[in-house]
């Protein structure tokens, strides 16, 4: 369907979406993972640790938690001090907390976010970087 102007159509298009977009993040986790950068001195990783546990846990995704600080996080308390991770992956700068997609597949990585994203927010990124084509309504 293409993407529709009248707000009952709308309503039914972005619904179906979303119902396809849950499905899809739940086959996700077969092939992708997420590498999740954060800092325990960070206010904002504070407010996105729970969102991204949350998505992670209803969706199945692997998380791998990686601390630029060396500190513990109250929702990964299973994580790595950063050694070279993130460098290694090409993911310039410090910021946090940052999200990055990795594909077991192709080994790239995909960079999702960085600040405090909503759960829709993460969800349909990763939709929309694993499964629209470039030029294709999103």
């Amino acid at each position: 369907m293409q993407r529709p102007v009248s707000t009952v159509a709308k309503r039914a298009w972005l619904d179906n979406r979303k119902a396809d977009r849950d499905a899809v993040l739940t086959n996700l986790s077969q092939r992708y993972g997420l590498f999740y950068f954060f800092a325990q001195s960070c206010g904002a990783c504070e407010v996105f640790s729970p969102i991204l546990r949350s998505v992670a846990d209803s969706h199945r995704m692997a998380v791998m938690a990686v601390s630029m600080d060396g500190g513990p996080s109250r929702d990964f308390p299973r994580y790595v001090v950063d050694s070279g991770q993130r460098a290694r992956m090409g993911i310039s700068g410090n910021e946090t907390p940052a999200l990055v997609l990795f594909d077991t597949a192709t080994r790239k990585t995909i960079p999702v976010g960085y600040g405090i994203l909503s759960a829709d927010e993460i969800m349909e990124r990763i939709f929309t970087l694993t499964n629209t084509k470039v030029g294709s309504d999103y």
